[in-house]
């Protein structure tokens, strides 16, 4: 792995594991949903076509529900490729080779982090997703993605206050004038 032109090496930080397993938590989890809601369906569908033909145009499909799992897959996806490939020195900041291990720490740090809002915001949009397929529940606002946009702008704020307390301080000079 490099930043720039300095070669750095991956630190796994236990709260990185952690972070990780949540991650492979929340995909089991979509998954799990998406095949629950598979069967919620077919027995919705098998109800309503019990009941006649004027209600069989009530009958609605699963298979778009997908769509989660795999965008679950995809932000998963992404942000390990955001982990390890090379990462261009930013051009805000003063890197040098004695704090690019550090910039990329942090920078890992905060890609990890910043999965798990948008994992639990494409969970949240599964069950509205649901909820407008199916006629059965008409709850269809949730506050859970607009708080996570907000925990995931606050990761990153954090992350770069984090790399400016990287910055080189700047030293004042004091220069007595005599009169």
């Amino acid at each position: 792995m490099k930043v720039g032109k300095y070669k750095v090496k991956r630190n796994y930080l236990i709260s990185q594991m952690v972070v990780d397993a949540f991650s492979v938590i929340m995909l089991v989890t979509i998954f799990s949903c998406t095949i629950a809601f598979r069967d919620e369906v077919l027995s919705f569908n098998s109800s309503v076509s019990s009941e006649g033909s004027i209600a069989a145009d009530l009958a609605v499909s699963w298979e778009w529900n997908i769509i989660w799992f795999i965008l679950a897959i995809l932000i998963t996806g992404f942000s390990l490729l955001l982990i390890y490939r090379p990462k261009k020195l930013p051009k805000k900041y003063v890197i040098t080779e004695e704090t690019a291990q550090k910039y990329s720490d942090i920078y890992i740090t905060a890609v990890t982090c910043a999965r798990i809002p948008v994992l639990l915001a494409v969970f949240e949009g599964m069950y509205i997703h649901q909820n407008l397929i199916l006629p059965i529940n008409n709850d269809l606002f949730s506050l859970q993605i607009p708080l996570d946009i907000l925990v995931t702008v606050i990761i990153i704020r954090f992350s770069i206050h984090r790399v400016r307390a990287l910055q080189p301080v700047k030293e004042k000079s004091h220069e007595i004038t005599e009169g």
